[in-house]
């Protein structure tokens, strides 16, 4: 019964899925200073992807049978807080911050693959990610069936904006490669503001 609903709930979400070409912003270019971010699927006929309403975030769903684990990816994009961060500051932010990041992440979570337990931290680490400075976090949970459930969570900072990109699966090499790939057809287009004379 519960592979048969998942497979409903499934097909209604294909049907209500979006056609996205991601979160674009007002068009920028060196007389328009600013960040324009544009994601997609990297595979239209593996993932349908849906927009959440009211909020600048999409949600793209494996489709059944498409991957070898249950697999979701949410994409969020915010005004980043300095367009270049400090690399010591961001490496505090990073582990600092990784409680207040792993409550986000797990209330983010909760909607997509129901009730976790035992969240906790594996990695964190800085990285470089499309040219950009990014925090890289991987969690580990145990899911209401009592199956380890895995995070792979991507914080870039570009530019004006911060793109946060959350891959959750049943297996953490999924996981990685998942957001991977999402982080992999992401454009990104950014534009400083000319220096002060």
């Amino acid at each position: 019964m519960g592979t048969f609903s998942d497979l409903f709930r499934y097909a209604v979400i294909a049907v209500a899925a979006l056609s996205l070409a991601g979160c674009v912003t007002a068009a920028v270019g060196p007389e328009h200073p600013g960040t324009k971010v544009t994601f997609k699927s990297p595979d239209p006929e593996k993932w349908t992807g849906t927009r959440v309403y009211g909020e600048r975030r999409s949600i793209f769903r494996c489709k059944p049978l498409a991957c070898p684990e249950n697999s979701i990816v949410s994409i969020r994009t915010a005004a980043s807080p300095t367009r270049s961060p400090d690399p010591v500051a961001l490496q505090k932010f990073a582990e600092a911050d990784a409680q207040r990041q792993m409550a986000q992440t797990e209330q983010a979570s909760t909607e997509a693959v129901g009730r976790l337990r035992d969240l906790m931290l594996v990695s964190s680490r800085i990285v470089k990610l499309k040219e950009f400075p990014a925090v890289h976090w991987e969690y580990k949970a145990t899911g209401s069936n009592d199956k380890p459930v895995y995070f792979v969570r991507d914080m870039v900072f570009a530019g004006n904006t911060m793109i946060d990109v959350i891959s959750t699966s049943l297996g953490v090499e999924v996981a990685r490669r998942n957001s991977a790939d999402f982080v992999g057809v992401m454009e990104i287009e950014d534009f400083a503001p000319p220096a002060r004379q």
